[in-house]
């Protein structure tokens, strides 16, 4: 027989053991957890199209799920016949003239260091303001594999399409299994936290690819227009980092404005302009009019959200940081309504209900 000491020991193993078997379970199919996430995404992403079909052209389920998703298999087919091969050449391009522009912004930097050194600012910080270009060297490089990463992705892409197609054909027959296994009593209290998820998910999701597109674009297109090198390449970045809310501009702006230095290129202050322009009016007009109702978080909460969400998931984790910080806020919220409802004798019943999650998702 064991003693109480021993089986509290083996109690507190066993339990060890178990949380180890999960993080090597977990581990091991990170992949497929990856792949099924952004398949998700997508799916949100393109089943307003469904229905708009399904409700508006009267157009069967099969057909209105096939037509949207060769629509979207169509653009993607678009984007690796044209984009990537484009952006591939002038990353190679980017890449071998990197030490170039890098040695030309450290002359820069040079220069403006011994004026600042002439009004007087202390020597110590001339040292790590010329020492910036050598920090600055591996997040280029980062940035630059990015379209190599891409490029190397098509069984991983081929894998999420195959997935986002039945997904979208099955979603709502596996949205009401699910809702199937929640006890009748407590179904409206499930279908409220499902209409916060996809309320937040759905619509993070759907405006953030509509805005990144926007950026992406209207920074190509300004860069080509000033005869700015890279211009494709530098409005694809400018676009994948818009993704980051905040931070993913002046991520997007550092290569462009380190080009900006050769002579060979249009003033540095017309494309600083150009990011400042395109932040202003994301910030003033795009966010609010597409995140309005999906990201009601302060600053501060959005960066605390992002950088824990990089450091979990990576760059997946940068794109569903905010959406589910948005839906444990909500649901908090929807919590606190609940108990205040319960507590005052109202808010009771479905009616009320539905009442109550529309106020916190709208």
């Amino acid at each position: 027989m064991f003693t109480q000491n021993q089986r509290d020991l083996l109690k507190v193993l066993g339990l060890a053991a178990l949380l180890a078997g999960l993080v090597w379970f977990f581990g091991s199919i990170i992949w497929v957890v990856q792949l099924s996430v952004i398949s998700l995404l997508l799916v949100y992403f393109l089943l307003p199209g469904v229905e708009y079909l399904e409700r508006r052209h009267n157009i069967s389920h099969s057909l209105s799920v096939t037509a949207i998703f060769f629509m979207f298999l169509g653009l993607i087919v678009a984007l690796f016949a044209i984009i990537v091969p484009l952006t591939q050449r002038e990353l190679e391009r980017i890449a071998r003239s990197a030490p170039g522009y890098l040695e030309q912004f450290q002359y820069f930097l040079f220069e403006a260091g011994r004026y600042l050194e002439l009004i007087g600012v202390n020597p110590n910080y001339l040292v790590d303001f010329l020492g910036f270009p050598t920090e600055l060297q591996p997040l280029l490089e980062s940035i630059m594999r990015l379209a190599i990463i891409f490029g190397e992705s098509i069984i991983d892409i081929f894998f999420i399409l195959f997935i986002v197609f039945y997904l979208l054909y099955d979603f709502h027959n596996v949205r009401s299994y699910f809702m199937g296994l929640v006890p009748p009593p407590q179904r409206g209290k499930a279908e409220d936290v499902m209409q916060i998820i996809d309320t937040n998910l759905g619509g993070y999701i759907r405006g953030t690819i509509i805005r990144c597109i926007l950026v992406g674009v209207f920074v190509g297109v300004s860069l080509y227009i000033i005869g700015m090198p890279y211009a494709l390449l530098l409005g694809v970045l400018a676009g994948v980092f818009d993704v980051v809310l905040y931070i993913g501009p002046y991520l997007a702006a550092l290569p462009a404005l380190l080009i900006a230095f050769s002579p060979q290129t249009p003033s540095f202050i017309v494309v600083a302009l150009i990011y400042i322009v395109v932040q202003a009016v994301e910030s003033m007009v795009l966010s609010p009019v597409l995140l309005s109702k999906t990201v009601k978080l302060r600053p501060i909460t959005v960066i605390i959200s992002l950088l824990v969400g990089l450091q979990v998931a990576g760059f997946l984790g940068l794109i569903i940081a905010v959406p589910l910080a948005g839906i444990a806020k909500n649901l908090v919220e929807y919590i606190g309504y609940k108990q205040g409802g319960e507590d005052d004798g109202v808010g009771n019943g479905e009616g009320a209900t539905r009442e109550i999650t529309g106020k916190i998702v709208e």
